[in-house]
């Protein structure tokens, strides 16, 4: 059965089933294991996509006394007005889970997180921070000394043809787009391995097919991918040149 193109921007869903346990996550979920019974304040980052916003949620539904703030990235709003919303919401948990989207953050909302990470640490709350800072070098040195402080985990994104290929499955199931194994097959052969530029392949496929309003046949991945794969070189090309 093909897939009806719908244009509406639906909620991701989130599922243990579609969230892949592999080699570069081990050490993470055990050490959230033992912070869901012992406490403590952790610091779970990557240098790329893992699925930490994913895990995030699926501890929340499965472990009720988890609260969890998804941080926005606010440069409108006050730092003081932000920390207050979010201790709203985690005043009556002990257990604070903090999902920080991988963008530049504006400096009141980094202050803002530093004072909620002071908050965390004078009321004995337990922290875990999901956080791929977009650019070290512009937070400021207040938030730095924090999260110094925090015993840091570093998660590996997926390097097999096998964790390449559940990911993707999970990120468009996710989403709620059926992408086949033989489209995504095609992917691993004619674009770079790494899940930086799969997921952008895979949105710029998604866009394109509602723009089109084309079907996700194999035919049709094909002949995007190829596009998109050459855009891909030519952009390496030239930053080559231009170094």
């Amino acid at each position: 059965m093909r897939q009806q193109l719908l244009d509406l921007q639906l909620a991701p869903r989130y599922a243990y089933a579609e969230w892949v346990r592999h080699a570069g996550v081990e050490a993470a979920q055990n050490c959230l294991a033992l912070w869901l019974v012992h406490g403590g304040r952790l610091w779970l980052t990557s240098e790329k996509p893992c699925g930490k916003t994913h895990l995030a949620h699926l501890l929340v539904k499965e472990h009720p006394h988890v609260a969890l703030i998804r941080v926005q990235a606010d440069g409108e709003r006050p730092a003081a007005r932000q920390v207050a919303d979010w201790l709203e919401i985690l005043a009556h948990s002990a257990y604070w889970l903090l999902d920080i989207p991988s963008a530049p953050l504006p400096k009141a909302t980094a202050i803002a997180l530093f004072h909620l990470l002071e908050r965390a640490r004078e009321g004995q709350r337990h922290l875990a921070l999901f956080w791929r800072p977009h650019d070290d070098a512009n937070l400021p040195p207040e938030l730095m000394t924090r999260l110094a402080v925090l015993e840091r985990i570093d998660m590996q994104p997926p390097h097999t043809d096998s964790e390449l290929t559940a990911v993707l499955a999970a990120v468009a199931s996710a989403r709620q787009w059926q992408v086949g194994e033989d489209v995504i097959r095609l992917m691993l052969v004619h674009l770079p391995r790494n899940l930086d530029a799969l997921i952008d392949a895979l949105d710029q496929m998604e866009h394109a097919s509602l723009a089109e309003r084309k079907q996700l046949t194999k035919r049709w991945a094909s002949r995007q991918i190829r596009h998109i794969g050459d855009d891909m070189a030519a952009s390496r090309q030239s930053a080559l040149f231009a170094e």
